[in-house]
Formats: C-alpha cells, sequence, structure tokens
C-alpha cells in the first residue's frame, strides 16, 4: 500500500522508504549539526558580499577632465568682433524698375529684357530655341535683336558670326574676345563697324555693332546683338546693350532685378 509523505510531497514507494526517510528526519542531533554548519556558511557568505558592497559603493568614478573653455580675448565681445562692433555683409539695394526711359516688356518668348519706351517688335521663327526677337527704334536704324544659339558656348558662336560679318562691305573688326558678364558665367563679344548688314538695305551711312553672346540661368547660350549709326559715337550702343543685358532673364526662371548702377 502507497502513503502519500507529507514532508516530501509524493507518495512513498515501500514501507521500507518510509522508514528511511522517517529515521533522516526523527535524527534531531543531525539536524542540529547540518543547521549549524548552513549558519556558518551563510554568516560568512554575508561577511563577504557586505565587504565587497562597501568597497564598490566607495570606488572613485572614472577621472574625466574638465571641459577646456576657449581664451576670452578682451577686446572681443558681441560678434566675435573686436570693441563690441558687429559686421554684416554688403547690402544690395536693386532697382524694381528700369532706368528712365526704358522699359521691361514681358515678351511673348516668355524672356525679360530692358529696351527704350516706344520700340517696335517682330520674331521670326529659329531652327533652335526661341524665336528671333527684334526690337527696333522709331527711326528705323537702331534695334536689338535676341535669340538662342545652338553652338555649344558663346565663344564658338562669336566667332563664327564674325567669320560671316568679315564678308560685309566695308568690315572693320574692333575686338572678338571673351568679356565679363553680370551672371558670372562665360560671355564673348564681337565689335565691328560695317557699310551695310546683312539683310539689310543699304543706307549709305556705316552701322556700329555689338553682338554679345552668353551663358544664362538656365543653362542656355543666347545672343543680344545691338545695332547703331556709326557717325553718332559708340556709347549709346554700349548702353542699349548693358542695359538690356542687366534686364535679360531668360524664359520659365525667376531673376530679381539687377543692381542699380551708378
Amino acid at each position: 500500500m502507497r502513503v502519500f509523505d507529507t514532508e516530501r510531497q509524493e507518495w512513498a514507494g515501500s514501507r521500507r522508504e518510509r522508514l528511511f526517510h522517517a529515521e533522516q528526519y526523527l535524527d534531531l542531533p543531525r539536524q542540529r549539526s547540518v543547521l549549524q554548519r548552513t549558519a556558518i556558511v551563510l554568516a560568512v557568505s554575508g561577511v563577504a558580499f557586505g565587504t565587497w558592497a562597501l568597497v564598490w559603493k566607495d570606488e572613485p568614478k572614472p577621472y574625466r577632465p574638465p571641459a577646456q573653455e576657449a581664451p576670452v580675448d578682451p577686446g572681443v565681445t558681441d560678434g566675435g568682433v573686436p570693441g563690441g562692433e558687429t559686421t554684416a555683409g554688403p547690402t544690395v539695394t536693386a532697382s524694381a524698375s528700369p532706368p528712365s526711359g526704358y522699359q521691361d516688356p514681358a515678351d511673348p518668348e516668355g524672356f525679360r529684357i530692358a529696351l527704350p519706351e516706344g520700340w517696335s517688335r517682330e520674331s521670326n521663327p529659329s531652327q533652335y530655341g526661341i524665336d528671333i526677337v527684334e526690337y527696333r527704334a522709331p527711326d528705323g536704324i537702331r534695334r536689338i535683336q535676341i535669340f538662342q544659339l545652338m553652338e555649344d558656348s558663346p565663344h564658338a558662336s562669336v566667332v563664327e558670326a564674325q567669320s560671316a560679318a568679315s564678308k560685309l562691305d566695308g568690315y572693320q573688326e574692333i575686338h572678338v574676345e571673351y568679356v565679363p558678364d553680370p551672371s558670372g558665367n562665360e560671355a564673348a563679344e564681337h565689335e565691328y563697324t560695317a557699310d551695310e548688314l546683312s539683310g539689310e538695305p543699304t543706307t549709305g551711312s556705316a552701322y556700329h555693332v555689338i553682338d554679345h553672346r552668353f551663358g544664362a540661368a538656365d543653362g542656355e547660350n543666347y545672343a543680344l546683338i545691338v545695332y547703331g549709326a556709326q557717325g553718332d559715337g559708340t556709347e549709346d550702343e554700349r548702353e542699349l546693350l548693358d542695359t538690356a543685358r542687366a534686364w535679360f532673364c531668360p524664359p520659365s526662371v525667376e531673376c530679381p532685378a539687377p543692381e542699380p548702377t551708378t
């Protein structure tokens, strides 16, 4: 018959096994000896743990040097400028409109340009890019022509144009060279005089021409060509070109107003 052993929480298999466990539980001197040895072990362990904890708690933290502050110059105050003065970049004041006597019409081809008031407009289809647009003065002599270049660079295009213009009657070269440009892109110019113009009737007076070709903000290359009479000097054609170029903005690009000229 099996008996449930309440001390071991299991069923004992036989009477002999029950007697064996009973002897273990009834051996009080042996139990006291075991308890004493267990108490000693626990006491020694507790002392060792307490000592370790005390040492660990008092162990110094790793040394970290304090952050070094930059030396202060007594002559430098706000803004990092000696004497407390602050500096700022130059302030650029741009004019919202072209110079007096000029207008900046919105051309149907999408570009912006400044030209004298009262000029008429003509255009012809081009095989490349925008139409060839030409503005003419009421006198019929002065004009500004704008078109997009097929060549890869303004200088290469100017060289081709100079080769063609050199065949005109009375052609006299003034210069063919790279020139500065407001956008900082490549620009080249061919300035010359001639007794005639290609496709134009002869008037009996010489022409002064500035053929300016340049890279624009849209990554394309354009030509601005100004025509005028040679007899009244070259300053008026230069003014026309400089004003037109400063205000030129290619199609589909937002350009700020140029800086006012002094």
